[in-house]
Formats: structure tokens, C-alpha cells, sequence
């Protein structure tokens, strides 16, 4: 007698191998997915520092000091920044009348800090604690914490 189909004991073996093959990639895609999240939150920080730059320069241009302070509590920034995009959960950037920027910033999962004069952001996985406590050493050199 002809048979079709598969035998319970071979669809059991596809099953098997299917979850190995799971237990190994899942691992791998979580974390691009991840350092996909850092990177996303890296670009935000860096357009934050791009809006600070362009507000000090206009406010240069017309006369001011050009100092400022932006502080972000519950997602929200005072004094006003015009800007795009997600902001961070909390934060806060210092423009020196220099037009140096320092910056910290967190949405709860990622903290992005930026120092002076520096070209580029540092951005780590918080792990229970502050973005604050993260950093606590330079921040207390830097510039002060809200």
C-alpha cells in the first residue's frame, strides 16, 4: 500500500531542528534590533546638538550672549527648542557663550552625553541606573545636573 505524508517521528525532527536554529538566530537579531534603537537614539542626540548650534548662532548674530540652558523634564524642553523628531524623556544641554555644547540626555534606556568642544556623542545602555549615575564623575566636572 502507498503511503503519503510524513511520520509523526519526522515531522517531530523538523520541529526540533527549527527551534535550534531559533535559539541561535533569535540572540542575533535582538541585537541588531538593539544597536539599531542606539543608533537611532545617537542621530536624535546629534540633531539636538545641531538645533543648539543653530539657536546659538542666531542668537549670536543678533546680539546676544548666546549662552542658553535647555532642560528636559517628562519629555518636555524649557526653554522652547524648535526641533524634529523624538526628544529625549530627560536631559539637559549647556551652550557656553563659547558655543561649546554639553549635553546629557535619556529616553529611560539609552544615555547620550556630549562634552565641549567634542565632534561626536558617547551613547551606553543604561542598567538600572541614572543616566546621571552613569556619568557621575564628568558631569560634576562639566556642567551641572537639574
Amino acid at each position: 500500500m502507498n503511503k503519503k505524508g510524513f511520520t509523526l517521528i519526522e515531522l517531530l525532527a523538523v520541529i526540533v531542528i527549527l527551534a535550534i536554529i531559533l535559539l541561535i538566530a533569535m540572540p542575533i537579531v535582538l541585537d541588531v534590533i538593539n544597536e539599531a534603537r542606539r543608533g537611532a537614539f545617537d542621530s536624535s542626540a546629534m540633531g539636538l546638538v545641531k538645533t543648539a548650534e543653530n539657536e546659538y548662532m542666531r542668537s549670536t548674530l543678533e546680539g546676544a550672549s548666546g549662552e542658553e540652558t535647555y532642560v528636559w523634564i517628562d519629555g518636555t524642553v524649557s526653554p522652547d527648542l524648535e526641533y524634529s523628531g523624538q526628544g529625549p524623556d530627560e536631559g539637559y544641554i549647556h551652550v557656553t557663550s563659547q558655543g561649546y555644547i554639553y549635553m546629557w540626555v535619556t529616553d529611560g534606556t539609552f544615555c547620550t552625553v556630549k562634552h565641549g568642544d567634542d565632534t561626536g556623542v558617547t551613547t551606553v545602555v543604561l542598567d538600572g541606573d541614572t543616566c546621571v549615575q552613569e556619568f557621575e564623575n564628568e558631569f560634576t566636572e562639566s556642567f551641572p545636573t537639574p
